[in-house]
């Protein structure tokens, strides 16, 4: 299945210093969630067998890191983790969010899929770490 992602700039490099470290976030159809006078919109390619639903997600190193970080128990970590409750019922706010979100596409690719499957805002939402896949995104 083709999946969509936009940029405000052309992505030359994947790098674990931004807000989600390396992790990009792709959607069913071409969005636009920037202002950017030139948006770049890219494609990649995934299989149904490469995901896992957020549902699903488990790994005790991921749940103790965010229990760590929102100061919650891991009985409420597991929920943040598999999305039951997000980092805004735990008193969290946007950043403790998007690190939530992070921390989901890194268990996904600890518990051997290289995508994970959520929503958010928009809709469905495919979360990908992308250190050594940037020769994946096609340009459209």
């Amino acid at each position: 299945m083709k999946i969509f992602h936009t940029s405000p700039n052309k992505i030359t490099e994947i790098s674990k210093s931004g807000i989600f470290g390396d992790v990009l976030f792709f959607a069913n159809e071409a969005y636009f969630m920037t202002q950017a006078p030139n948006p770049v919109t890219y494609a990649m390619e995934i299989s149904e067998e490469s995901i896992i639903n957020v549902s699903e997600l488990y790994t005790e190193s991921t749940i103790a890191r965010i229990s760590e970080y929102l100061e919650i128990d891991e009985s409420d970590a597991e929920r943040v983790l598999d999305g039951r409750d997000t980092a805004w019922d735990h008193n969290g706010d946007a950043d403790a969010d998007w690190y939530v979100q992070q921390l989901q596409a890194e268990c996904a690719v600890e518990m051997g899929y290289p995508v994970c499957r959520s929503t958010d805002e928009q809709g469905v939402v495919y979360m990908i770490c992308m250190s050594d896949k940037l020769n994946q995104l096609v340009e459209v």
